[in-house]
């Protein structure tokens, strides 16, 4: 190979570096050609100061939301919140994609303003300048919002533990979105929401506005100037430009006004449960505390407690201590809301165990009384109950023998009378009689009288039921009818009423006493510290038995007699 060879072959190996280099630059042409733009514009480049106008940047790609970034305006403009949307296309068999932002701005100052170029990847949008002038408005929009937040309480002294209303009013007449109201904080403050809010509308000076009005609960948990900070506000308002056609979302961030509070400590010489109030009012009522009050009959004892200002959660427990003589079931209290007063109502069921007279204890409640700066005491009178022997339930009334049985005792009293004078010789004797007769006549009479002993003596021993007039068996069974009846309703109260006023003379001492076990079981599952769902059949049962066993009883009336009656002694002669 020659020097020409090689000459060609350099030549060509030359020529072909610069075609690649070439058709580079080419595709580098066309891909910049080709590229997605980015471009920025206006609704108006004159504006005033303050005047809400819109700016929208478009590229002609599908990107990311957080690929604009809107920073560089905040140093002259009121940025809203921008709102992004991206849509698609398929025209000739080519796709188009394309992402919009739009943002409400304001100018802060008059003059010339460059909205700055835009870089989204490799493309960048064009700067604008905005003139802007004196009109039409000298006020910022974000101060300019028509949203006001207001705070009060009524005292500004406060002892611990003692609670006060806050009260947080809203006033809105803009357009808002996502709004959200944060309760007041402090330093030793308990903060608690109090009912749900209470929302108006109204005009206020020719302008339309939402009236929101919440209330929360301050109590404070330890003594020292406290600083309250108040409720706060925020959300995001829309605020429209002249036409309404753009508007401009704004940052709410708006917060009531701090309140310093004294709270005072507990003072050293007070005595009792520490109850800071600025009334608390202790009353009682007391039912079926009649005179003819019985053993077993159920006295109510209905206790209500009121106190101004506290919550129901720090509500005392009212305890008292009975004596032996009586037993007490106590309800779970009953909590509601008087205005703005807690309402504590704790009912008793107190039955007596015993007659005589029994001394219901007082109920004394300690408290501090928050506007007089002093300790007081409210008082529940005690109660002495004077009680009766239950003769229903303890009497037993005497057996008396029948009519029948004195006559035949009389007859037997006769018969024996005349035995008698027969053997003293009263009679006189027949003539031409054997000797021996009246020793077998005295013999067969002394038979008689000790069988006619023995006759009367398991007499004696016989147990008989004791008639009971009409009257009185209808009453028994009318309160039986009653007792049964207040168990079907499940009526506790008026179960434990019935069954005293019932006559139960005529049961056994163990029947008498498994229904004193039931009665005393419901009194436990309905009244006890505990309470239960109490079962009534086990009670209707026992009663059901009761019935049966009376029925069974009024047969066996009916028997014959264990000892015959006698045939009458015939003598011979």
């Amino acid at each position: 190979m020659n020097a020409k060879h090689f000459t060609f072959i350099y030549q060509l190996v030359q020529n072909r570096v610069w075609a690649g280099v070439i058709l580079l630059i080419a595709s580098l042409l066309s891909y910049s050609a080709n590229a997605a733009q980015v471009v920025a514009t206006v609704s108006s480049n004159q504006v005033g100061i303050n005047e809400i106008f819109e700016l929208k940047v478009s590229i002609d790609d599908s990107v990311s939301n957080n690929a604009l970034d809107l920073s560089p305006l905040k140093k002259d403009f009121t940025v809203g919140t921008p709102s992004t949307s991206s849509f698609s296309s398929f025209v000739n068999g080519s796709v188009t994609r394309r992402t919009e932002w739009r943002v409400a701005l304001a100018a802060k100052s008059t003059g010339k303003l460059t909205i700055p170029a835009f870089r989204i990847g490799a493309t960048r949008s064009d700067p604008i300048v905005i003139t802007v002038s004196n009109q039409p408005g000298q006020t910022s929009p974000a101060t300019d919002l028509a949203i006001e937040v207001t705070g009060r309480m009524d005292k500004d002294t406060l002892y611990v533990g003692e609670s006060q209303i806050y009260q947080v009013q809203i006033k809105i007449g803009e357009q808002i979105e996502q709004a959200s109201l944060a309760s007041p904080q402090g330093d030793g403050i308990d903060v608690v929401q109090v009912g749900k809010d209470h929302q108006a509308d109204t005009v206020l000076n020719g302008r339309q506005y939402t009236i929101i009005n919440r209330k929360y609960r301050i109590t404070a948990t330890k003594p020292g100037n406290i600083t309250l900070q108040g409720a706060k506000l925020t959300g995001t308002a829309f605020k429209s430009g002249r036409g309404r056609s753009v508007g401009l979302r704004i940052p709410v961030n708006i917060q009531a006004e701090p309140k310093s509070l004294a709270v005072k400590g507990k003072p050293d010489t007070y005595q009792g449960l520490w109850l800071p109030t600025a009334d608390l009012q202790l009353s009682q009522q007391w039912q079926n505390d009649s005179a003819e009050l019985k053993v077993g009959e159920p006295v109510t004892r209905v206790l209500t407690l009121k106190m101004k200002g506290t919550p129901q959660s720090q509500l005392p427990d009212l305890s008292l201590s009975y004596p032996d003589s009586v037993r007490v079931y106590s309800e779970k209290p009953v909590y509601s809301q008087e205005s703005d007063y807690s309402v504590m109502t704790l009912k008793q069921v107190i039955i007596p165990r015993q007659s005589g007279a029994i001394s219901l204890p007082a109920l004394k409640v300690n408290w501090w009384n928050t506007e007089k700066g002093q300790q007081q005491q409210s008082l529940a009178d005690g109660k002495t109950l004077q009680v009766k022997p239950d003769s229903t339930a303890n009497a037993s009334n005497p057996q008396t023998p029948s009519a029948s049985s004195q006559d035949s005792d009389q007859s037997s009293q006769n018969l024996s009378r005349q035995s008698l004078n027969s053997l003293s010789g009263d009679t006189p004797q027949q003539q031409g009689v054997a000797p021996f007769w009246p020793w077998l006549t005295l013999i067969v009479t002394m038979l008689w009288i000790i069988t006619l002993v023995l006759w009367l003596r398991a007499r004696k021993f016989t147990v008989k039921e004791p008639k009971v007039s009409s009257a009185a068996s209808h009453s028994d069974q009318s309160a039986k009818a009653e007792l049964i009846s207040a168990v079907q309703s499940n009526q506790p109260m008026l179960i434990q009423t019935c069954y005293q006023r019932w006559d139960k003379t005529h049961l056994t001492e163990t029947y008498q006493q498994d229904l004193e076990t039931e009665i005393a079981r419901m009194m436990r599952a309905c009244y006890g510290k505990s309470p239960t769902n109490w079962d009534n059949r086990q009670l209707l049962a026992l009663l059901k038995q009761e019935t049966t066993a009376q029925h069974k009883a009024g047969q066996s009336e009916a028997l014959a007699p264990l000892v015959p009656d006698l045939p009458p002694v015939r003598s011979k002669g």
